[in-house]
């Protein structure tokens, strides 16, 4: 029962045939463009290799280790979404606009939610594992 949507709207066929090493190669680069850029991504990359060395050294299970990876790297990926939406928000409008300013903010919630729930996950992984090695 929504609205219908109309032709214009919808999305365009491909062109040609589909590329997965082109893909990979515009998704590596926008990640190499992006990465000096962001200070929050370069901190998100360190975090996710000093959280992989220390379950390696506490002995974290291969599971525990793939879940702290994977947190970190939706954390660094919602990272980049708010961060290509800033610079589209910019592009779009470069002026000062509280509607533009409204929308970033939103982005950035997505952000804070995935950061608050990554320090969740890693609290549970990590506790085990410190109170095993503070009561040897």
């Amino acid at each position: 029962m929504g609205a219908k949507v109309p032709r214009s709207a919808e999305t365009p066929h491909r062109t040609g045939s589909w590329n997965v090493v082109k893909s990979g190669y515009h998704a590596f680069s926008g990640l190499m463009w992006v990465t000096p850029r962001t200070p929050s991504i370069r901190l998100g990359i360190a975090v996710v290799i000093v959280l992989s060395a220390g379950g390696f050294l506490l002995r974290f299970t291969s599971v525990e280790i793939a879940l702290l990876v994977l947190v970190g790297t939706l954390l660094i990926a919602v990272e980049t979404i708010n961060t290509s939406i800033e610079m589209l928000c910019d592009f779009v409008e470069p002026k000062h606009d509280p509607k533009i300013g409204k929308i970033k903010d939103v982005a950035a919630g997505a952000t804070a939610v995935t950061e608050i729930g990554g320090a969740v996950a890693v609290a549970i992984l990590l506790w085990p594992h410190v109170w095993a090695a503070i009561h040897r």
